[in-house]
């Protein structure tokens, strides 16, 4: 069997955090997904051929598996240089991988490790399907008898009255690339896998394996990263794993894991499931709430309060700072006083724009993504649900009641 792994898109709706970095290279429990990825698929299967498709910061992929998988000598990069779609992607692998069994994964999915152990059992050809709320936002699969009747990628309206959603990953045979040299372009101007799947399901059985949906997660959309995170933390964080130095005024309350390295000064409260990582600051006087992620290098200051966010390397909140259901991007720092609201009066779901759409998140808790670099006064508060650019820089006492681009300097009027 060859592996494919997808990761050549610009990941234009998880901006701002792909202005500066991969989509596939979001993290994880502090470890990329591509990363993750590998190091699953590989203990759980056996591969003559890995494949990995590449294009936008393909150097950045290509370090970042370099330094997180030893073994990576079977490993090849295919430059998809014009992103046309994932058919287009899908046939490039075949083209160079020949003859033989492909499993493909799109690398911009959480996987729970239930998941990575049954992927054994997908048959080929076959696909990866889970249930989704909301299923006109990804491919609608038709179903009968366990085999893909029809595939429809994100139809305006839902007319197969299905639930059931493609997972992003695929098993194919070698045969299946007529499939793919036929396909034409898409409404969305893309060479789409599913409309191949579509023309095989008409000709032969492509059978279905079903995945439960809390053990699965497309990271398109910001929020996305941290609902990720958090199915994470309750599959991986069960017990308390303390490596770092903790004063012994300390209150550590369930499930917690701090790595080598950190400290954790006096009178700081973590309560878990929470995952800190290496060479990180705490306190003193700081609280760690629930499913928060504070990743290598990161510092939380004193009296600062952090509650469901993801904290990126080396990012510093460094005193008097609220920060909630929020993802604070590498290298940012936030002026002292500096809060991320994430409640709306009304309780009502938080609303984000996402590429020129305002997105209902489903989400009545979520605050502000800020990008990798950015920076904030003193006394800044920064309303639910909004993105903050890459090296933007945000004056003291502003109010931010809108989306910030990257670079931008944002005045208070």
């Amino acid at each position: 069997m060859k592996l494919v792994l997808l990761a050549g898109g610009k990941g234009e709706r998880l901006k701002p955090l792909t202005e500066t970095k991969q989509k596939t290279l979001m993290p994880i429990l502090n470890k990329p997904l591509i990363c993750r990825h590998l190091e699953k698929l590989i203990k759980n299967l056996n591969f003559d051929q890995i494949i990995i498709i590449i294009s936008y910061k393909k150097e950045q992929v290509i370090d970042t598996i370099n330094n997180c998988i030893e073994n990576n000598k079977n490993i090849t990069y295919v430059d998809q240089l014009e992103e046309k779609g994932t058919g287009h992607a899908i046939k490039l692998a075949m083209e160079y991988g020949g003859e033989g069994d492909y499993l493909i994964v799109y690398s911009d999915l959480y996987l729970s490790n239930n998941v990575y152990n049954n992927l054994i059992k997908l048959k080929s050809p076959g696909i990866v399907v889970t249930e989704s709320n909301n299923p006109v936002n990804y491919g609608v699969v038709k179903i009968d008898n366990e085999i893909v009747k029809e595939i429809k990628e994100k139809p305006k309206n839902n007319e197969y009255q299905s639930n059931m959603i493609f997972a992003g990953i695929i098993r194919l045979p070698y045969e299946a690339k007529k499939y793919l040299d036929n396909l034409r372009l898409s409404p969305r101007n893309e060479y789409e896998v599913t409309d191949a799947i579509n023309d095989m399901a008409k000709e032969f059985d492509v059978s279905v394996l079903k995945i439960p949906r809390n053990e699965w997660q497309d990271i398109g959309r910001p929020w996305e990263l941290l609902l990720a995170n958090r199915l994470a933390l309750e599959e991986e964080v069960k017990d308390k794993v303390i490596m770092g130095d903790v004063h012994e005024t300390v209150i550590i309350k369930g499930n917690v894991f701090i790595d080598k390295n950190t400290e954790i000064k006096p009178y700081t409260i973590i309560e878990g499931p929470a995952y800190i990582s290496g060479k990180v600051s705490i306190g003193p006087t700081s609280h760690i709430r629930p499913y928060t992620i504070l990743m290598d290098g990161s510092s939380v200051g004193y009296s600062v309060e952090v509650k469901g966010s993801i904290v990126m390397k080396h990012a510093k909140l460094p005193h008097f700072n609220y920060v909630g259901d929020s993802i604070v991007g590498e290298y940012v720092n936030l002026g002292a006083g500096t809060i991320t609201a994430n409640l709306r009066f009304d309780h009502k779901p938080i609303k984000m724009k996402v590429k020129q759409d305002v997105i209902d998140t489903g989400m009545e808790k979520l605050g502000s993504i800020i990008g990798d670099h950015a920076q904030t006064g003193i006394n800044v508060s920064i309303l639910p649900g909004k993105r903050i650019g890459s090296y933007a820089l945000i004056y003291p006492g502003c109010i931010v009641n809108r989306d910030v681009e990257s670079h931008e300097i944002f005045k208070c009027k």
